[in-house]
């Protein structure tokens, strides 16, 4: 172990580095010295440490592999690459290059040597799982919600967030590999396949993950210039199996508890004269509490979900709906509201909401017509005694995530106000608030004049980042 920390030691040393981290460090932690330390030709390293090198790796039971690097994206779409075996060449190569695979292979080779055509780099041909990463292709994103979704879904502090040119990348390092062989049919890989495909999913609730990239292919390399954040804990891969095991333990049992209303797709709320209404409605503004552009895309979105249409059929009428607005919504707003909406909260848009926008923004002719439908699916919860209070807490959580803003992080108003706005009793809502970590319960005044302000931790972060009270937090 102390030879193979010798070209950390050696760039600690190097009196030009101004971080703690080099990135070579960053790249032996991240493949657990699954690569040689030197070169096999051509070392610059003196001739007694390569011996002592030499000496150790031959006690040394487990062989190293190699990992595939690229110096451009051009050149990795077209296949050129180098086969890299030692953390030397990585250290001398890293700021020629732009890819590589932090996972590693048990070897490589070339197509064509001289083109550099590289040849190896399958799944079948990995050595070791050693990271989980993803992508988030899109600069347009809250990081810190990254972050708040690890903690809240119980996963470990991400170890590495890189900058790419279109978004970001990041990681989970195991502390202990995933050692791939072809028994039982590449039984460790495909466990790892699942526990990358379940973190991916789970984070996409928070960010723009790219659920759909290989998992285990090629990453941005990490260099001074492009890492936001390294953290040299690693995570514990049994706690993420077992995590893992949990989150499709949960998702089952929600799959077979959904209840779909049998008369549900009986009328076409996108056919009714209140939707119509609203839709040719053109001047909706917003910081109207209930009323507001948010609002009515939520709601006329909620009527196509609840309607049967397609979201693509959704996104095409309600975008050319916000386009039309004399002060429309960005486009990652109005996506993040479709989203919600098509997400299964919501079995129907709310009679009051309905009333509330079509008495602000039309001539008032139009009335709401359906069944009241704003609540969750699951039993219906006019068949249960009482809603459970996480369910409820979902339900706030929900409707601040669309109606508050960091401008405007808080809600308020008084406590029965508010709990008719959120369709719960007054004592519900109370007790709510008591259990709650994630909502922040402010209130002014005292008796009937008392005024109760409430917002989501998530949303309230938010705003200190906007006004510039929290920094610091990535580096």
């Amino acid at each position: 172990m102390e030879a193979e920390k010798t070209i950390v030691q050696e760039t600690r040393n190097n009196p030009k580095r101004n971080s703690k981290w080099m990135p070579v460090e960053v790249m032996q932690f991240m493949t657990h010295n699954s690569l040689s330390l030197y070169k096999k030709k051509g070392s610059h390293a003196p001739l007694d440490k390569l011996v002592a090198y030499e000496k150790s790796e031959k006690l040394n039971p487990y062989k190293k592999g190699v990992v595939f690097v690229s110096p451009c994206k051009a050149d990795l779409a077209e296949g050129k690459g180098i086969v890299v075996t030692s953390y030397e060449t990585l250290h001398e190569k890293v700021l020629e290059l732009s890819h590589w695979t932090p996972n590693t292979y048990r070897g490589g080779t070339y197509y064509n040597f001289k083109k550099r055509h590289i040849k190896g780099h399958t799944r079948e041909n990995l050595k070791q799982i050693n990271v989980i990463g993803f992508d988030i292709d899109t600069k347009n994103v809250d990081l810190y919600a990254l972050y708040l979704g690890c903690e809240e879904l119980g996963l470990p502090r991400l170890n590495l967030l890189l900058e790419t040119p279109r978004g970001f990348q990041a990681f989970f390092v195991l502390d202990t590999p995933f050692y791939i062989n072809n028994n039982k049919e590449y039984k460790s890989l495909r466990v790892a396949e699942r526990l990358s495909d379940n973190i991916r999913k789970a984070l996409s609730k928070y960010v723009s993950v790219d659920t759909g990239c290989v998992p285990f292919g090629f990453y941005r390399i990490p260099r001074e210039d492009n890492t936001l954040d390294f953290y040299d804990e690693p995570a514990s891969t049994s706690q993420l199996l077992k995590w893992s095991k949990q989150y499709e333990e949960q998702n089952k049992r929600a799959s077979l508890h959904v209840i779909y209303d049998k008369n549900a797709g009986a009328f076409d709320q996108t056919s009714s004269d209140w939707y119509h209404a609203l839709i040719r409605a053109t001047d909706i503004q917003k910081g109207h509490h209930g009323a507001s552009r948010n609002n009515a895309i939520l709601t006329l979105a909620i009527a196509n979900y609840a309607s049967g249409k397609p979201l693509e059929e959704a996104y095409d009428e309600l975008d050319q709906f916000n386009s039309n607005l004399e002060q429309p919504l960005s486009k990652n707003e109005f996506e993040r509201i479709l989203k919600s909406a098509y997400s299964g909260k919501y079995k129907g848009a709310k009679r009051t909401y309905v009333e509330g926008l079509l008495e602000l923004w039309t001539d008032g002719q139009a009335q709401f017509s359906g069944r009241e439908g704003w609540y969750k699916f699951k039993k219906p919860r006019e068949e249960r005694v009482r809603s459970h209070y996480e369910e409820r807490e979902e339900d706030i959580l929900a409707y601040l995530e669309t109606h508050t803003s960091p401008e405007m992080a808080f809600l308020e108003g008084s406590l029965k106000m508010l709990a008719e706005t959120f369709g719960m009793a007054v004592s519900s809502l109370k007790e709510v608030l008591k259990r709650s970590k994630k909502i922040i319960k402010r209130s002014i005044g005292q008796g009937r004049a008392a005024v109760t302000k409430v917002a989501s931790r998530s949303m309230l972060f938010k705003r200190l980042l906007l006004l510039g009270l929290v920094t610091g937090f990535l580096l």
